[in-house]
């Protein structure tokens, strides 16, 4: 089972380019597929002591309204190559009231059977530092739209979510691009971005995570 993430992230100068790509019939090669809508709700857990954080891991329940189960992952540390981050990620359909502990157990279980040895080790140092907290440090809502997009001669298949983020109790939003290979080669995700940047609006290479930039904000906040 591939447990490799690999994501194009891109965030636009000009917001309305989200609008835009939400309503394509085609993108450079490729054809829209299918289209979708989600609004979640992403809880971020860690230890008192940091644990996860500092093992580079992250750990998050999502939440999308109208469905039943929670989706609760773990990812490990990206490597970003020309806006393309490539990641370990385990994910794992669970109800949302599941306690932490719990849950990351599973997911480091799940890890360690699935061939990703280098993210169940991490989760594991992680968990001598304590186990996680039953609230989390941070929250997202996220109303995301989908575009499925495929380029069938050449077997490609890229989800395309066009993200507009904010943090639970702060005055912080954001905007971004996320193309994630589904099948195919990377060559896929280059050819994406090519297809976006002929639309002739600015994008540029989105800089670490959502994740890491929205903790970057809380640990700068003057907030109560």
């Amino acid at each position: 089972m591939d447990t490799l993430e690999r994501e194009l992230k891109l965030v636009p100068d000009d917001e309305a380019l989200l609008d835009t790509l939400a309503s394509v019939e085609r993108l450079g090669p490729f054809e829209a597929r299918g289209r979708r809508r989600e609004l979640q709700r992403n809880s971020f857990f860690d230890s008192t002591a940091g644990g996860l954080a500092a093992a580079r891991v992250g750990f998050r329940r999502r939440v999308v309204a109208h469905e039943s189960l929670a989706t609760w992952s773990i990812k490990g540390d990206a490597q970003h190559v020309g806006g393309v981050a490539s990641r370990s990620e385990i994910e794992l359909q669970l109800e949302a009231d599941t306690p932490p502990a719990l849950a990351l157990e599973a997911l480091r279980a799940a890890a360690a059977s699935r061939g990703a040895e280098a993210l169940a080790d991490a989760v594991s140092r992680a968990l001598t530092t304590g186990q996680p907290s039953t609230h989390p440090f941070l929250e997202t809502e996220t109303d995301r739209r989908i575009v499925d997009l495929e380029e069938p001669t050449r077997g490609w298949q890229i989800e395309l979510a066009l993200d507009r983020m904010r943090v639970v109790g702060h005055n912080y939003r954001e905007i971004e691009i996320e193309a994630e290979l589904k099948q195919g080669a990377d060559e896929a995700l280059a050819a994406v971005r090519s297809a976006i940047e002929s639309l002739g609006q600015v994008v540029h290479e989105s800089k670490g995570s959502k994740l890491s930039r929205a903790t970057a904000h809380l640990s700068h906040c003057k907030c109560p």
